[in-house]
């Protein structure tokens, strides 16, 4: 007389562990603002640069006595700025703006 297989459908899984607590979507929700709101709003984001670069930095931010990269970048992008004709500049607030 031959073997017969279970059925799939009527098959167990052995060694399911049932939660202790329920799953619950807003409570994760929740977590992940309260993760995000602690960072400081000057390192959300990275920057990577060359060697080169970044020794170009630390020259300029010995020159200009500041102690953060993210300050002499905003203070290179204030020279830039102020170098463009009133038509560029326009177009970089039209663009900073919709970004």
């Amino acid at each position: 007389m031959p073997s017969k297989k279970p059925n799939i459908l009527q098959r167990r899984v052995t060694g399911a562990v049932k939660p202790s607590e329920e799953y619950h979507a807003t409570d994760n929700a929740t977590k992940k603002e309260n993760k995000s709101s602690s960072i400081p709003k000057n390192q959300k984001k990275s920057l990577k640069v060359s060697a080169e670069t970044y020794k170009d930095m630390k020259v300029l931010k010995t020159i200009e006595h500041v102690s953060f990269d993210y300050e002499i970048i905003q203070l290179l992008i204030d020279q830039y700025y102020k170098d463009m004709t009133e038509e560029q500049q326009r177009r970089y607030t039209v663009l900073r703006e919709n970004m």
